[in-house]
């Protein structure tokens, strides 16, 4: 892929940003009128693969980190040039993120189940990523999550680390912002959904429906829902013009629980029940238990109205309840 960095966007004007730059000037929204290129991890996945197109569609381009030649189609059909590796790689790390123009950070590792060895390695990828960006202006962008934000808070209000211990990362990231890096956090919605794929909080309780003979609920509680072509879109907007140390939340809607288990059941045929506080521990649900319990409504109107997004795509009842039976297999 040619290097079209420096191209009109609106303007001509240098890529690059001075390491002198003086931050408070932001507040023009005016950071990246041009094209730049941009580094994701875990670009293959579902939030990476619809970061990319938006990307793309806007003139910038894309260097994306994958684990496998499959991986790389797949983001190179999408207009990304593939780099096979691991985040493991920290060498490889560097290097992509020195000569980008940004980096946005997707990839975590779900395999250990175990959350917070996660996210502590997940820090220290950050912290390496961030020693090669100080001083440079340029954007480091971390895919967090909408858990740690209370009922009734906003962007402006600091993440929980009560709730999840990914609130720490989140708030070391936001502090980038003293180092000289455009620092961006995007709270995604519990569920960033898309139909081609079963997500994974639905899986889980289609598994522990098999579990318990039943799909369990708590009354009262909702979910934050955001398909996932829109909380790319809100990533790209974010890159253009955000703020150093800014949050944006990527949601679209806040769907009862209850429904969505609702209609869990009825597209598999398992029965659905509500339970109490005190039967999650009964029923010994584990990570489960705890999601099952997380409600959420919070504010999105200052993303909305400060990067003029608008969600659009299919709200995931809807992709629920027209899904084929082999998307609810592949739990």
């Amino acid at each position: 892929m040619p290097d079209r960095r420096g191209e009109k966007f609106p303007n001509n004007r240098n890529h690059q940003i001075s390491p002198q730059v003086d931050f408070p000037r932001a507040n023009t929204h005016q950071f990246y009128p041009y094209i730049m290129n941009i580094f994701v991890t875990g670009a293959s996945g579902r939030v990476g693969s619809h970061i990319i197109p938006h990307l793309v569609s806007r003139g910038h381009t894309v260097t994306g980190l994958v684990r496998s030649p499959q991986a790389a189609k797949k983001i190179e059909a999408l207009g990304a040039t593939a780099v096979i590796g691991d985040i493991a790689d920290r060498e490889l790390l560097k290097k992509h993120a020195r000569e980008s123009d940004g980096v946005v950070h997707c990839a975590l590792n779900h395999k250990t189940n175990n959350l917070d060895a996660e996210h502590r390695d997940e820090r220290v990828i950050l912290d390496l990523l961030a020693d090669e960006l100080e001083g440079s202006g340029k954007a480091l962008v971390l895919s967090s999550g909408s858990g740690t934000v209370r009922p009734g808070q906003d962007e402006h209000s600091p993440s929980d680390s009560s709730v999840l211990t990914r609130a720490k990362t989140e708030q070391a990231v936001l502090a980038y912002k003293d180092r000289g890096i455009r620092s961006i956090v995007v709270r995604l919605a519990m569920n960033t959904h898309s139909a081609d794929e079963i997500h994974m909080f639905e899986a889980l309780l289609l598994r522990t429906g098999k579990q318990t003979g039943f799909l369990p609920y708590l009354e009262g509680v909702h979910w934050s829902a955001c398909h996932a072509d829109d909380a790319g879109l809100l990533y790209v907007l974010a890159l253009e013009t955000a703020k150093p140390g800014t949050v944006v939340h990527a949601v679209q809607e806040f769907p009862e629980l209850k429904e969505i288990v609702e209609v869990l059941g009825r597209k598999t045929n398992t029965n659905v029940r509500p339970i109490t506080k005190d039967q999650i521990n009964e029923l010994n649900l584990g990570m489960v238990g705890i999601f099952l319990q997380l409600h959420q409504d919070f504010s999105t109107t200052w993303t909305r109205q400060t990067f003029g997004w608008e969600p659009k795509g299919q709200l995931l009842i809807d992709e629920l309840n027209e899904a084929s039976s082999a998307y609810f297999q592949a739990a």
